[in-house]
């Protein structure tokens, strides 16, 4: 982890991690959430100041915990958009070194839209910023190729409320029935991985949920468990 000098060290010239710089005076503690998204690949910085220096000690564990690399990186004289400077400067040093990954800067300063559209539309070669208020967000508008980046946009696909409500409606009904079905049964304590099975395969045919029980409980259970399923869908 980097001091308070803004030390850290900077990426490989081909890693393809992303690299967050945390705007913490703008977004608090409320930017580092989807921390738990972030891999051994990933780099924070974290920018902040005397005015702000206080972040919730669980998030900064998430960090820690996902392996990441971090450090931080404060601001040594108080000034009007003082911190813009710093993070945009910090992204012109990790661009010079050679770094080709995605940079994410996390704040709700639209201020910084100016620095996405320089190394957009001005630098050669083009590199890639994105700007939103979280961790999560910046991984969703990401351009990997990741199953986390596809997890955190259907996670936060915006959906018709009514039609939703019906299928977790749909979907307590069905888990209401199936703990009705197999209480006081042989196959009470295996409830949870029925109950997955079940969700996993919905919208298949009967076929591939069959095919499905016999494949996680085995032939002669999963025929008895597909049996009662049966019952209750």
């Amino acid at each position: 982890m980097g001091n308070d000098s803004c030390s850290g060290k900077l990426h490989d010239a081909v890693s393809p991690m992303l690299h967050f710089m945390i705007d913490l005076e703008n977004t608090r503690s409320r930017g580092l959430q989807g921390a738990e998204y972030l891999s051994p690949d990933d780099h924070v910085t974290i920018f902040y100041s005397q005015s702000c220096m206080k972040v919730e000690k669980g998030r900064l564990q998430q960090i820690v915990d996902a392996g990441s690399a971090l450090d931080i990186c404060r601001l040594q004289r108080i000034g009007k958009n003082a911190m813009d400077f710093y993070i945009a400067t910090r992204i012109g040093e990790l661009f010079g070194s050679g770094y080709q990954g995605t940079v994410a800067i996390v704040s709700s300063d639209k201020g910084y839209s100016a620095v996405v559209d320089y190394w957009r539309c001005c630098a050669k070669p083009a590199r890639k910023v994105v700007l939103q208020p979280d961790i999560e967000r910046c991984i969703g508008c990401s351009n990997e190729d990741s199953a986390r980046r596809v997890g955190i946009q259907g996670k936060l696909q915006e959906v018709n409320l009514e039609t939703q409500i019906g299928l977790y409606k749909e979907q307590f009904r069905t888990r209401r029935e199936l703990v009705d079905r197999f209480a006081n049964t042989d196959y009470q304590e295996l409830l949870g991985q029925i109950i997955n099975v079940v969700e996993a395969g919905k919208g298949h045919g009967r076929r591939e949920l069959y095919l499905d029980t016999v494949k996680r409980f085995g032939k002669k259970k999963g025929l008895d468990i597909y049996t009662k399923i049966k019952q209750s869908i």
